[in-house]
């Protein structure tokens, strides 16, 4: 979990400001883990991934 939102914090904005928001302890680890949250992160790392790989063809 904590490796999936770190890289998803590293290539969004919005993920990046729930990350701080949290480590700054300004919410606390329910809202955190919210199911959205991990949802989020999800969606943000496979775009990158498919991104990141080129067509094949």
């Amino acid at each position: 979990m904590e490796r999936l939102v770190f890289s998803a914090a590293a290539r969004d904005a919005s993920v990046a400001r729930h990350m701080h928001l949290f480590a700054s302890r300004l919410i606390g680890p329910l809202r955190f883990l919210n199911p959205a949250a991990p949802a989020k992160a999800s969606v943000v790392n496979i775009k990158h991934r498919r991104a990141a790989v080129p067509p094949a063809g």
